[in-house]
């Protein structure tokens, strides 16, 4: 019998890293598309689950300010040209 974190991992790599991969032109795109799932699973955790004070009280408009960049250069490593 599976897991639930081994379940939760299948479905991951199926739902997001593979298809945000599959958008990414660069040869390490997997390892990319799964930094960005780490960095938003961690942000998610914090605000959400932790309920850690910074990120719990943060505007999520900050929030997005503040990764827009990190997603964006992890997603289109050769820039926006």
């Amino acid at each position: 019998m599976r897991t639930p974190a081994e379940i939760l991992r299948t479905h991951i790599t199926a739902q997001s890293v593979d298809a945000m991969a599959a958008t990414i032109d660069a040869p390490d795109a997997r390892l990319r598309a799964a930094l960005v799932g780490a960095m938003l699973m961690g942000i998610v955790s914090q605000r959400y689950i932790l309920r850690m004070p910074v990120p719990k009280d943060a505007d999520v408009e900050d929030i997005l300010r503040l990764i827009n960049l990190l997603v964006r250069t992890l997603l289109h490593p050769g820039g926006d040209k």
